[in-house]
Parts: structure tokens; sequence; C-alpha cells
């Protein structure tokens, strides 16, 4: 059966790691695919947001941004339609939606007390420090680090995360151990985004995390996965979309 869109609550906010599924786009598209970059009819576009809104929040605005796989993190206090190009938002304000889009990089909602946000961690984010701009930036507006809660959506799993010696480069840069990242299977190189990901947010002192399962790639039914479309030789496929905000007042019981 397909996996269902299940929105989770925490404290005072809400959030959705969203599926494929329950939307209207055809083919590689099919069928919640909710970016407007990758070739799909507008129209379908349009229902399929329009369907997310509807199940999280009718009356509030979806903000996304166009994500360049930097680590450029933006604050939104009061939105009016701007193009913001980064790959991460944060906000403490009720009447917004934050989302990103995903298909194989991993969707990262960080929550503190006032404050909420939400990026798009790919490899090439997560190297040049998107995670730690994040974080620091709750705390410079006096989030503490034991009230910080992180919860990491979908994305490409080490068995799934096949890599090249010019990766195993950039990953050196880092300066950190690379063999632990680094496994070999029948010859090829495997990397474990999963576990850099953690230790990027256990180094920046964040305790209260969760980090998904759930490969992208594995899961390709349920989930999109760029990879999965790349290797049968389609140069596109959807995006799945993450949302996060504040509860409603008739929400706030919820769990």
């Amino acid at each position: 059966m397909p996996r269902k869109n299940k929105i989770i609550y925490h404290k005072n906010f809400k959030y959705c790691f969203f599926t494929r599924n329950g939307g209207v786009s055809k083919n590689n598209f099919s069928s919640l695919n909710c970016s407007y970059n990758n070739g799909d009819d507008e129209k379908n576009v349009k229902k399929n947001i329009d369907l997310v809104n509807k199940k999280f929040y009718r009356e509030k605005k979806i903000v996304l941004i166009n994500q360049v796989h930097s680590n450029k993190i933006f604050f939104i206090d009061n939105y009016n339609n701007e193009i913001f190009c980064g790959d991460g938002i944060i906000s403490n304000k009720k009447d917004l939606i934050l989302g990103v889009l995903t298909a194989d990089c991993a969707p990262m909602v960080i929550l503190g007390k006032k404050y909420y946000g939400i990026i798009h961690a790919g490899w090439r984010g997560t190297f040049s420090g998107i995670i730690e701009n994040a974080i620091n930036f709750f705390l410079k507006k006096g989030e503490r680090k034991q009230d910080i809660f992180i919860d990491v959506g979908p994305h490409l799993k080490k068995n799934s995360f096949e890599v090249k010696s010019d990766f195993i480069v950039k990953l050196k840069q880092l300066k950190v151990d690379s063999d632990k990242y680094i496994s070999s299977i029948k010859k090829s190189l495997y990397f474990n985004f999963s576990l850099l990901l953690e230790d990027k947010i256990m180094n920046c002192g964040i305790d209260d995390f969760n980090i998904s399962g759930i490969d992208t790639y594995q899961n390709h039914n349920d989930f999109y996965s760029f990879r999965y479309y790349y290797k049968k030789g389609i140069k596109n496929c959807g995006r799945q979309i993450s949302l996060v905000s504040i509860k409603d007042n008739y929400e706030i019981g919820f769990r």
C-alpha cells in the first residue's frame, strides 16, 4: 500500500514530510510533484500544492525558496512573494508555512521554543555548513540548545549513495575521518550521508533529534528519487514537499 502523508505534532509546531502520493501529476512526476522547475505541467503542480495546502493549513501561505545547494539561510518575518535563493528558511510567525522540495536530499525540520525552520540539506550544502548556519541562527535568536529539536526526513541512505573518488576528495576537505563515512561494496564506494548528518547535529550540541531510516532510492514508489530515475536514463523527476508551521489554536492538544 502507498505510504500516507502523516502530519506530525511537536509541542507548539506541526510538520510533514510528504510522500509522492496523492496528487495529479503523471509519469515520472506522478503524482504529488510540487516543483515548477522540472518540466511538469504547471497546472498539475498548482493543483498538487493546493492539495498539500488543504491538508496542512488551507488559510496559510506556503513559502518556498529557490534552492541552489548552498549554505544560505533566510529569516522570513513578513512574506510578500519575494524570491529567495538559498536552502533554508526560518521564522517565528504563525501565519506562514515554510517548505522545501527534495528528491534524495534530506529535508530537515528544526524547532525551538519560538522559532521554527526547515532546510534542504544536500551533500553540497551539508559540506559547506548549512546545518551549522541554521542552528547558529536559532542560538543567536536566544534559543537554547536543550530546547531545539531536529527531525530529518527521508533521504538517500548509505547502500544507495554510490560515489566516486572525486567525492572522497571533497569529503576529506571537511577535515573529518573520511573512512568513517565511506564503505566499499563489490568494488564500489558508498557514502553514509545519514551518519554525517547525525555527527554534524551532535557536534552543534543538539541531543534531541531524529533521522529517518527511509531510503528514497529503495522506496521510489513512495518518494521521488533523482538517482533512481537518472540510472534509468530519465534526467528529471518530481519533488516531494516538506512543510513546517506553528500549530493553530484548535490543535494545541494534538500530539
